[in-house]
């Protein structure tokens, strides 16, 4: 008799054990499903270990708006990389002022950014141009339905 209650016992605890274990997994299904509100996007920076540009993935919020999305990932990248070996695109301090599209006739999508007066300044890596094409060059990787991009720094439109 004492052997059929041992024997029970056990088996409810096998069932227990089991059925925690499906739980967790089906739990962690669903908050994997539902926490994918988010979008990977390739920043580009230079390198303090050489020359070069490398690539950074980040996961920003999707956003339903695509200029909502394009000035969201602006700020990202002017906040600069996590890692320590790559430097910034801009300078530190630099903002932008503006950031939407426009449908222009012939152009097709045109993205127009504003730079705030820091981005004049040349960074420790990379001259102000080298700057301005780094930004581009991002913006298309992640956007490409861009067909033209319009920067402005300080209010100026420069390297057209």
């Amino acid at each position: 008799m004492e052997d059929n209650v041992v024997g029970s016992s056990r088996l409810s605890i096998r069932f227990f054990a089991v059925g925690l274990a499906v739980l967790s997994f089906a739990l962690s299904v669903f908050f994997f499903l539902k926490g994918h509100d988010r979008s990977r996007m390739l920043m580009f920076f230079p390198s303090y270990d050489g020359d070069g540009i490398f690539c950074e993935p980040r996961y920003l919020a999707k956003l339903p708006d695509e200029q909502q999305a394009v000035a969201a990932f602006v700020d990202e990248l002017l906040l600069g990389p996590v890692t320590n070996r790559y430097g910034r695109v801009f300078p530190r301090g630099t903002k932008a002022e503006y950031c939407f599209t426009s449908a222009d006739g012939a152009e097709g999508k045109v993205l127009y950014v504003g730079l705030s007066r820091d981005a004049l300044f040349a960074g420790e890596l990379l001259s102000v141009k080298e700057e301005v094409d780094l930004l581009k060059l991002n913006i298309v990787k992640n956007f490409t339905y861009l067909n033209k991009i319009d920067v402005a720094i300080d209010g100026i439109s420069v390297y057209e």
